[in-house]
């Protein structure tokens, strides 16, 4: 019996790393193993183990950034003139606009809400609100992260002022055109610049508008 042990000792010893390791694999029942390289024994174990023989692990793909569709939310200020007939009539003022995400993210329409003062060269300031409704094309994804615009816009709202001790109010619409663009700071962060034209009608005179805007949102 003491004679046998060695003589497979010795046998497995002539046979060398690669033939042990087949008589184990024979031994351990997985002919998979029978003259299997370190590379080759390994893949195979491991995939037998998962339930899929042919199976390889891979490095997991990289998923590549969100394209912008463009602006969500708007803060931003505006400064035009609405001449009071005196010499004076700048207007600043501030407000939100709301985009709606459309299924066609070349499709622009939003809604603006703002308030600010007017100029009056013969008195104190007067209040002005304005609400616009604004429509266009947009240029997403094709300059990100920078998105232009052309838009037409729709304005209505009204003078509020003091005359005389009375507080009277004027209404005032009309309609125009905007161009300007959108970049993308971070993430949805962006900066923006707009430049319109509106013909606004108030009190049955016409005023030619140019508006500058200068907006940040998401």
């Amino acid at each position: 019996m003491r004679w046998a042990l060695v003589a497979s000792v010795l046998g497995l010893a002539a046979l060398g790393p690669s033939g042990a390791r087949a008589q184990l694999g024979a031994g351990l029942g997985d002919p998979s193993l029978e003259g299997a390289t370190p590379e080759q024994s390994v893949p195979l174990t491991l995939g037998r183990a998962l339930g899929d023989p042919d199976r390889t692990l891979a490095a997991p793909e990289a998923v590549s950034p969100r394209s912008w569709p463009g602006p969500q939310i708007q803060l931003g200020y505006s400064f035009y003139r609405l001449a009071d007939g005196y010499g004076g009539g700048d207007v600043s003022a501030g407000g939100a606009q709301i985009f709606v995400q459309l299924p066609f993210p070349e499709l622009r329409a939003g809604l603006l809400v703002e308030a600010g003062a007017r100029d009056y060269a013969l008195g104190g300031d007067d209040l002005l609100v304005r609400g616009a409704l604004e429509l266009g094309y947009q240029l997403a994804h094709r300059l990100d992260p920078f998105v232009p615009h052309v838009a037409a816009l729709f304005s209505a709202g009204a003078v509020v002022s003091k005359r005389f001790e009375s507080t009277i109010a004027h209404a005032f619409g009309g309609g125009g055109i905007a161009l300007g663009g959108e970049l993308r700071v971070y993430r949805n962060l962006h900066l923006g610049i707009q430049v319109s034209y509106q013909r606004l009608e108030m009190d049955g005179a016409g005023y030619d508008v140019f508006m500058l805007r200068l907006v940040a949102g998401l």
